[in-house]
């Protein structure tokens, strides 16, 4: 499999729908005739659906149609911080999870979210924030994709949990949990490690700069094979300092993880990974020649030519941290054979 660049669209910053900005948009998703876009905006949890026409190898044109609460006032959601949204096939039902504020003791959360309202995942209490275990705070639920089946989902963390072992630095990466969680229950069913590289290594930064990585987002191809989305980001930086690669993974042979308590000093096997992109090497080929806050993922419609489409979005932070950009970025799936 390979990815080529296609084209680009810049969300104008200024952009509003139903009086809230356009901006934030921590994730896509696809329905067959429109797209879904969560807006990471902990004040106000919403999602925007859009309208993006593409003809030929070409983004003609974006409309942003309608902005959505996703916790409705008064709700016993708490307090959330959405950042990957997923509809289930041929329902009205959406899943998506929240990283809460692990500083502030908000826990994370997965949500079903149907006509008659949301519904929590039951989550196990490796993930119950604790001085020395649990989540580390805006390292949580990052990334979620429905099973080809319809049956659950997969939601991926977006850095170790305390107990697995220490964050990812340019020296040493880390190891993150995915986790399986079915509809019928709500409760994690399987569990895997996978292997988040090391920060990539901005030399031109200070020598003091903010520096962090993670997992953001994931995508599943087949019913052991995903594309994940890692992000490294360095501040100070002209560029913006985000560094993005995407990766094919295939869990088949991996060890289930979910008894293990700890990953460190255990044995246990991890996701196979290969690169497939850094978005460094197409950069150039970009309108704006530029990498922004990439965080979400989707397959798109079939192209003229009959492969498949993908398309990625940025959060801009709604630009509280320097200017950003909010990109819609268009490839083309090429296939030799080797994603089934």
């Amino acid at each position: 499999m390979k990815l080529a660049f296609l084209d680009e669209f810049v969300v104008p910053a200024d952009l509003r729908v139903n009086g809230d900005k356009v901006g934030g948009l921590s994730s896509i998703e696809y329905t067959g005739d429109q797209y879904l876009l969560i807006v990471d905006d902990a004040k106000n949890p919403r999602y925007l659906d859009a309208t993006i026409n593409i003809k030929g190898k070409k983004i003609e044109h974006v409309r942003f149609n309608k902005s959505t609460a996703l916790v409705k006032k008064g709700s016993k959601a708490g307090v959330v911080d959405p950042e990957s949204l997923r509809v289930l096939p041929k329902t009205n039902s959406l899943v998506w999870c929240s990283e809460g504020s692990v500083r502030y003791k908000h826990p994370p959360a997965i949500f079903l979210q149907n006509e008659q309202g949301l519904a929590p995942f039951t989550l196990p209490k490796m993930f119950e924030i604790q001085d020395n275990s649990g989540p580390r705070h805006n390292a949580v639920f990052e990334g979620i994709t429905v099973t080809p089946s319809g049956k659950g989902v997969w939601v991926s963390m977006e850095g170790p949990l305390k107990q697995d072992g220490k964050k990812a630095t340019v020296q040493h990466g880390s190891m993150v949990r995915i986790s399986y969680f079915d509809f019928a229950s709500k409760q994690m069913q399987y569990q895997f490690a996978y292997y988040l590289e090391p920060l990539v290594n901005r030399t031109e930064a200070k020598p003091d700069a903010f520096r962090t990585t993670g997992l953001v987002e994931i995508l599943q191809i087949n019913e052991h094979q995903f594309l994940t989305m890692e992000r490294s980001f360095t501040a100070g930086i002209s560029d913006g300092g985000n560094s993005v690669s995407i990766y094919l993974v295939d869990m088949k042979e991996a060890t289930d993880i979910k008894n293990l308590a700890s990953l460190n000093k255990q044995q246990f096997r991890p996701a196979n990974k290969t690169l497939l992109l850094d978005m460094e090497t197409i950069k150039q080929q970009i309108g704006s020649k530029h990498i922004d806050n990439l965080e979400g993922i989707t397959f798109g419609p079939v192209l003229e030519n009959g492969n498949q489409s993908l398309l990625m979005v940025s959060d801009n932070n709604f630009n509280v941290h320097g200017k950003q950009l909010s990109q819609i970025l268009l490839f083309e799936v090429i296939t030799g054979g080797n994603a089934s």
